[in-house]
């Protein structure tokens, strides 16, 4: 069946946009929803509720970052499968990523009962507090429907390389207003507080993935559910690992990061942690405006690498490329014009004294998004044409080398809470001006036609 999008032969800018409109439609239906859930929570439950879904945000990405193994090597090579038109391939490879998906959520569901009391307070640090309460309540039920939302990232994934991204986008908003809904009734008609708010989530994300299923049942694409086995490949495991493991690195070593500023900042108080909850919870959000880009740039790369045309796959690195630094730049224009306003939203009616310190730490926090969209722009790239070693260099130093590098040498010489704040920002653009300016120099080996179809 002929793709509904033509990846190989519509002009860049247009099939990018194709991809990013339905894509962020989607992002930004969970961005209000994340709006809704916070003011929910900060109205109805206080600050640690908000709190301890930012923090819930450090931890997750740990147990996405095996997904996205998954869900970027998986889709690099039915990507690259489709453009060669090798559907039999394709098939093969959705078969396999799914079927490890569902193994790895199975071993996740059976360590929750084991690990979410010690990871809540290793974060919280005080397990007789409101803030560790809600953040093992939040956390419990978040792991339990994890292997849900690994799956559904799987099958949206799929389908949109398979020429289909507004069914994504539609299992998305399907996803959002019944969350939506389920929010209110979970925490404000039946006051069950972060735990409602988790509850509820899992119901939606079940609800999403089993429209995903049923559109792949109905065989309006070229991958198919009617014969479908689960399948693992041992031998596949080489070539997939060889474009998905730096997503896997990405994750783990932003979330690693993450961690190191959320114990910097234990020395500083529990409202020092709240405000990082907070600020966190809010930069989740605008962070996919720059996902999205990166998510909408892989089939297109992927495929063209297929159809063996490089020149397409440049030009896509180009354009979204300039496209994600001028988002950062509006972005970072909000956080030193707004903070206040993004803060109120999400914090309540906390004291004056909270609402300050949280715009300061904001304003500097976002910072990181001067860099954050070429980032994943360039490792998405970096990716797709098998740079394995370079592309881990980038996530490592952006991710938690720099940041931790950052933290030791400030805190040592000036124990001033305003490091930990621009920390993550420091990381992000270092490491674009390191792998840029090296990558450029090494043309040949990165930017040429034999590096792309190599």
């Amino acid at each position: 069946m002929k793709n509904k999008i033509e990846l190989g032969k519509e002009p860049i800018s247009s099939l990018f946009f194709k991809y990013y409109i339905p894509t962020i439609t989607s992002m930004l239906s969970v961005t209000i929803h994340q709006i809704v859930d916070g003011a929910i929570l900060a109205q109805y439950v206080g600050e640690e509720g908000v709190a301890a879904v930012g923090m819930f945000g450090s931890i997750i990405t740990a147990f996405i970052a095996f997904g996205l193994i998954l869900v970027i090597g998986g889709g690099i090579h039915i990507g690259k499968s489709l453009g060669a038109g090798d559907y039999n391939r394709a098939q093969e490879v959705f078969q396999y990523t799914s079927t490890l998906t569902m193994i790895f959520g199975t071993l996740v569901i059976i360590l929750t009962p084991l690990i979410t009391g010690q990871v809540a307070t290793f974060l919280v640090g005080d397990n007789q507090s409101a803030l560790f309460s809600a953040t093992y309540d939040y956390m419990y039920w978040g792991f339990i429907w994890t292997p849900i939302f690994l799956l559904r990232m799987i099958l949206g994934n799929v389908i949109s390389h398979d020429g289909n991204p507004k069914i994504a986008r539609n299992a998305t908003l399907y996803a959002v207003v019944l969350n939506i809904i389920l929010d209110v009734l979970l925490v404000i008609v039946f006051p069950f507080g972060v735990e409602g708010a988790s509850i509820a989530t899992g119901i939606s994300v079940l609800a999403s993935t089993l429209y995903l299923i049923t559109f792949i049942y109905r065989e309006h694409g070229n991958l198919r559910i009617k014969g479908y086995r689960p399948t693992v490949k041992i031998k596949e495991w080489k070539e997939l690992l060889n474009h998905g493991v730096p997503s896997f690195v990405s994750e783990i070593s932003f979330s690693i990061g993450l961690l190191w500023i959320n114990r910097s900042l234990v020395s500083f108080g529990d409202e020092a942690v709240a405000v990082f909850g907070i600020i966190n919870y809010v930069s989740f959000i605008f962070l996919r405006l720059f996902t999205s880009a990166m998510v909408s740039s892989l089939p297109i790369m992927s495929f063209n690498i297929g159809a063996k045309l490089p020149e397409r796959v440049l030009s896509t690195l180009k354009f979204s490329s300039l496209f994600t630094f001028i988002v950062g730049l509006i972005v970072i224009g909000l956080g030193f014009l707004v903070p206040g306003f993004l803060v109120w939203v999400f914090s309540g009616s906390e004291s004056d004294v909270f609402n300050a310190m949280a715009a300061d730490a904001l304003g500097l926090f976002f910072l990181l998004f001067l860099a954050a969209g070429p980032n994943y722009i360039l490792g998405a790239y970096l990716q797709s044409i098998g740079k394995l070693k370079i592309s881990i260099t980038l996530y490592l130093l952006k991710g938690v080398v720099l940041t931790g590098l950052i933290l030791s040498i400030t805190l040592a010489f000036d124990h001033d809470v305003k490091w930990i704040w621009l920390s993550r920002a420091i990381a992000e653009i270092g490491a674009l001006v390191l792998i840029g300016f090296y990558t450029v120099y090494q043309g040949q080996h990165f930017y040429s036609h034999k590096a792309i179809l190599k």
